[in-house]
C-alpha cells in the first residue's frame, strides 16, 4: 500500500508498458487491456517526448512528494491506504479527459493512478491528489461495488473533489470542467438529460455518456453538474470537506434538483 516505486519499474521497462503493468495487481488477467483502460485516462505512451517527461518527474522527486501529499489528507480525512501507481502523461495531452495544466488521473476502490506532467507549479500535483485521493476516501466510506455506483453517485463524487480542491487550495487549481456552461444551461442539462436518469448504474452505457457528454449531451456537463450541486448545496447547508466526505449523495440534492 501507498506510493508505488514505478519509476523502478520504468527504469527498466519504460519502452514497455504491458511488462510491468503485469506488476499491477488491479490489472487482472487482460494487462494489455488494462493498459489500454490506463491510456484513455492519460497513461504515457512510450515515446521521447514520453522519456523526458518521466526523467523530469524523478528529478522533481515526484514520487516522494506525493507520498508526503497522501499522508497529509489521509490524515486530514481519515481516509484509506490504496496503492498509489503515478506514470508520465501522455505526450501532447491531447486525449480529451481532464486535458488540462499537464494531469490526469482514475481511482479505484484500492488505487489510483496519477499521469503527471512537467508543471510551473507543483500545486497542481496536489489538487490532481485531493481529487483522486477525494475518490478513494468516499469510496472506503461508501463501500459498495465499483460498477454499482449511479449517475447521481457519479456527480457527486466529482462535485465534492472539486470542491475539496476549491477548500484546500483556491479556486485557481480546480479543473476548467466545473466552471463550463451557464446555471441556466446546467438546469436546462438537468431537466433534459440527467434528473430521469440518476439510477443508471455505471454498468449502464448511458452512465458515461451523460457524464462524460457524448452524443446528444454537451461536453463534460457531467462534471460540470456536479461541481454546482455542492455549489448550490453549500448555499444553504454547513459545509468541508471533511464532515461531507461520507455522506449519502442524495443529501447533497437541493430543492431545484427534486
Amino acid at each position: 500500500m501507498g506510493v508505488i516505486r514505478t519509476d523502478r519499474w520504468m527504469e527498466e521497462d519504460f519502452g514497455r508498458p504491458e511488462v510491468f503493468c503485469k506488476n499491477i495487481k488491479q490489472a487482472g488477467k487482460d494487462v494489455k487491456d488494462f493498459y489500454r483502460y490506463l491510456q484513455s485516462f492519460g497513461m504515457y505512451r512510450p515515446s521521447g517526448q514520453s522519456k523526458q517527461t518521466f526523467l523530469s518527474l524523478k528529478e522533481k522527486n515526484a514520487w516522494e512528494k506525493i507520498a508526503a501529499l497522501k499522508a497529509k489528507y489521509q490524515k486530514l480525512w481519515k481516509g484509506p491506504d490504496p496503492d498509489i501507481y503515478i506514470f508520465p502523461i501522455r505526450a501532447g495531452n491531447g486525449f480529451g479527459f481532464r486535458k488540462s495544466r499537464g494531469k490526469s488521473g482514475v481511482t479505484l476502490p484500492d488505487a489510483v493512478f496519477l499521469f503527471l506532467g512537467p508543471v510551473r507549479d507543483e500545486k497542481e500535483w496536489e489538487a490532481l491528489l485531493i481529487h483522486e485521493y477525494h475518490h478513494a476516501a468516499r469510496m472506503s466510506r461508501l463501500k459498495r461495488p465499483l460498477m454499482e455506483y449511479t449517475l447521481l453517485d457519479s456527480l457527486v463524487f466529482e462535485g465534492l473533489a472539486e470542491h475539496a480542491v476549491l477548500e484546500y487550495l483556491g479556486e485557481e487549481y480546480i479543473s476548467g470542467t466545473s466552471r463550463l456552461y451557464t446555471g441556466r444551461q446546467k438546469m436546462q442539462a438537468w431537466h433534459r438529460f440527467f434528473a430521469e436518469n440518476l439510477e443508471r448504474k455505471k454498468s449502464e452505457k448511458i452512465h458515461d455518456d451523460l457524464l462524460f457528454g457524448r452524443r446528444y449531451v454537451p461536453n463534460m456537463m457531467g462534471y460540470a453538474l456536479g461541481y454546482f450541486l455542492i455549489e448550490e448545496f453549500k448555499n444553504t447547508h454547513a459545509f468541508s470537506t471533511a464532515k461531507c466526505i461520507g455522506l449519502a449523495s442524495e443529501t447533497f440534492l437541493t430543492k431545484n434538483f427534486k
